[in-house]
């Protein structure tokens, strides 16, 4: 499947993502349990909390449509089941669904980080409808194929997305955040990257961790301050790169983290 070929979906983006309340879920997930088993055991318990039967209707369904290819989000359970801290465990829900929700990932990694990088300072609805509406008429030949409507609510829930992600800040007018990724967070994310890649250069040039709003730069620094920690071992000289990380795999991360 080509980037052209993923589909943009205007109900996950105004849905959004229920990060607290994903996280109880899968903190109590059932392994053994099917996804509609788990989903079944949540509707009958409420055990997110939810605060209506319509709400929780609506976070079964934005579940159901997210995850229902439990094994690419496996992790995600394994870690919240682990005992992470779920400030820890949100940079990783937003790594994963980056790599299925495509205009998450176009809004974050491309046209939001881009913005920062041009040095634009406040990010507003109005700027992100415009987005959307390039974006539609590019993949779907119109820009008149989602509503008004549906353009507005899906521009203000991404910007509602980012705030929640903390990589944007503030109520009226958003603007960027000082975001830093926690340690753990950033050490899963080198794992599944040098599992995936295999070289340390392609790593830390990685454009997936625009997903974070982080350059190479960033990515270098955070890798000698914990080198300077003990955590990893990273050595540069000149153009080469060289990172060892603490697990072979990240399986084996996972499992050393636990609790």
């Amino acid at each position: 499947m080509t980037v052209q070929d993923r589909e943009i979906s205007s109900f996950l983006a105004i849905k959004g993502i229920y990060i607290e309340e994903t996280f109880r879920a899968f903190r109590d997930w059932d392994l053994d349990a099917s996804l509609e088993e788990n989903l079944k055991q949540i509707q009958t318990s409420n055990s997110i909390g939810a605060p209506s039967a319509g709400w929780l209707r609506n976070f079964l369904w934005v579940t159901h449509r997210r995850y229902r290819v439990v094994a690419q989000y496996l992790p995600l359970i394994q870690l919240a089941r682990a005992g992470w801290h779920i400030d820890e465990w949100r940079p990783v829900l937003l790594w994963h669904s980056c790599s299925t929700d495509e205009l998450l990932r176009l809004f974050i990694c491309d046209w939001l980080f881009s913005k920062r990088e041009e040095g634009v300072v406040a990010i507003t609805a109005h700027s992100v409808r415009e987005f959307l509406s390039g974006l539609i008429k590019e993949r779907l030949g119109s820009a008149t194929a989602w509503t008004e409507s549906t353009l507005s609510r899906a521009a203000s829930k991404l910007l509602r997305t980012a705030v929640e992600f903390r990589l944007l800040e503030g109520r009226k007018i958003k603007t960027f955040a000082a975001y830093r990724i926690p340690e753990s967070s950033f050490l899963y994310c080198l794992h599944t990257l040098m599992e995936r890649d295999k070289s340390t250069r392609r790593v830390v040039d990685s454009p997936d961790w625009r997903i974070f709003l982080m350059q190479s730069q960033d990515v270098e620094e955070e890798l000698l301050r914990l080198h300077q920690y003990g955590k990893l071992r990273f050595e540069r000289a000149g153009t080469f790169l060289e990172l060892t990380l603490p697990c072979e795999h990240t399986e084996e991360f996972i499992r050393s983290r636990a609790g």
